[in-house]
């Protein structure tokens, strides 16, 4: 009996395959994500997402400055911002605190704030609750202190949504049994507060300092598996020469997954590019001068370039993926990531301009006043360059332990041009991190700012 039983067994096993058909038809085996829905787990990749700052203020000296607030919101709320966004800027090592000497201060406005409550009337067993929504608004600018032009604006919103009950617990817990209400975490107004003002923070923060986060990304297999391979590998120059090169799926909707492949490669490639200006620009510090410097900005700038146009082209092949497949919901996060990262480079490459037209006005308004002072016979006024940002790059050059500094300063007196001599912590500033180079720095600078008689009195 039992060969007739293993028989019968091997005689249904095809009915098997045909329910399990009838179960997941063709057309959901198609291209994707996963094999049959929910019968395979999809392969993930490792995403390491960089975006650069909208103002470089790395080891620069910044002063945070706290215009006030618009007339009706709680004015304790501006030492409560202020204290938690210089306690922010502490904490990381790329900012410089400098209240007497700044070369950048950050400004802030805050322009419109709320906190409201909101009450759950108690229904049946259930009792009633209270929880807190808001909003806060912020108008921020970064300013450079010598020139006192522009170098990053933007109203930054932080805001607290709505949310109302929710219950615990699954559906075992709910039968025969009802379940408390809850509100949410913002149950009291300082919490509230509190959290609007962390996010505004935040929202500061990420301005002025790279932003970096890790993303898992998914991968499409069946027939485009090798290129998913490649990215579970991180090699995305590879991945993108090879999805450029395969021919297009015959569908559409399955050829999409090829294109969200090849907006995957672009955006990874854009990321590490924002990573290599990064330490570049970290390693540079505020050196802006030297030869080595002019040299590491031309690569930061390329690198930059490079990310834009990475960028465009990954948010075409994701806009492209998702008109072939708009049902797939995964092609959405991808989409608005690009939307937020090609307007980050667009606000920077605007600022930058700004930032060149408002310098290029005031050297023009200087040179025209030179020129007017050398016609009358009158004094020309000194280089535009600040004492702060002067001392600033030679600290650097100490850094770099550079030698005969001092020599430097009589040598190149136009672009390493001090109008007046160093305060007293300048000063102790300079000969700890020069050591043994200070002496002959202090006499240059000393050199220049100390006026001679026959200079003064004309006979």
């Amino acid at each position: 009996m039992a060969p007739l039983k293993n028989l019968a067994k091997l005689l249904t096993f095809p009915a098997g395959i045909l329910a399990v058909a009838c179960v997941f038809p063709p057309f959901l085996n198609g291209q994707g994500f996963s094999g049959f829905v929910g019968l395979h787990k999809p392969k993930e990749a490792i995403l390491k997402r960089m975006l650069p700052a909208s103002v470089n203020l790395n080891q620069k000296r910044i002063k945070v400055v706290a215009l006030g607030a618009a007339s009706g919101i709680p004015q304790d709320l501006v030492p409560i911002l202020k204290t938690k966004w210089v306690t922010s800027i502490q904490k990381d090592p790329r900012f410089i605190l400098d209240e007497r000497n700044p070369e950048t201060e950050l400004r802030f406005t805050i322009t419109n704030y709320y906190v409201e409550a909101r009450t759950v009337p108690a229904s049946g067993s259930t009792p009633g609750c209270t929880y807190y929504t808001g909003k806060i608004e912020a108008s921020y600018q970064a300013v450079e202190v010598g020139t006192d032009a522009p170098l990053d604006s933007e109203n930054l919103v932080s805001t607290i949504a709505e949310e109302g009950p929710h219950r615990s617990g699954g559906i075992l817990g709910t039968i025969g049994k009802s379940m408390r209400a809850g509100c949410g975490t913002v149950s009291t107004p300082n919490a509230a507060r509190d959290s609007l003002v962390d996010g505004i923070v935040n929202e500061m923060s990420r301005r002025a300092a790279p932003f970096e986060e890790t993303l898992t990304v998914l991968l499409p297999g069946g027939k485009l598996e090798p290129l998913s391979s490649l990215a579970v590998g991180q090699r995305w120059a590879k991945l993108l020469e090879d999805a450029e090169k395969t021919e297009p799926l015959p569908k559409p909707d399955e050829d999409a997954y090829r294109l969200y492949l090849v907006g995957l490669a672009n955006e990874a490639l854009a990321y590490q590019d924002a990573k290599d200006a990064a330490d570049l620009e970290k390693e540079r510090r505020g050196d802006v001068s030297s030869a080595k410097a002019k040299q590491s900005l031309a690569q930061e700038d390329k690198d930059f370039t490079e990310a834009q146009t990475y960028l465009d082209k990954a948010a075409k092949a994701y806009k492209d993926a998702m008109q072939a497949k708009p049902a797939e919901k995964e092609f959405r996060s991808p989409d608005a990531r690009m939307e937020q990262a090609v307007l980050l480079y667009a606000t920077i490459s605007r600022h930058k301009a700004e930032y060149q037209e408002a310098v290029d006005k005031r050297n023009s308004e200087r040179a025209s006043l030179q020129a007017g002072a050398q016609r009358s016979g009158a004094s020309v006024p000194a280089p535009d360059k600040q004492p702060a940002q002067v001392l600033n790059q030679i600290l650097g050059m100490c850094q770099d332990h550079i030698t005969d500094i001092g020599q430097l300063i009589k040598d190149h007196s136009s672009e390493l041009h001090f109008e007046h001599g160093l305060s007293l912590n300048d000063e102790l500033k300079l000969r700890k991190e020069c050591g043994a180079e200070s002496k002959g720095i202090l006499e240059a600078i000393r050199a220049q700012t100390t006026l001679r008689p026959a200079a003064q009195v004309k006979k």
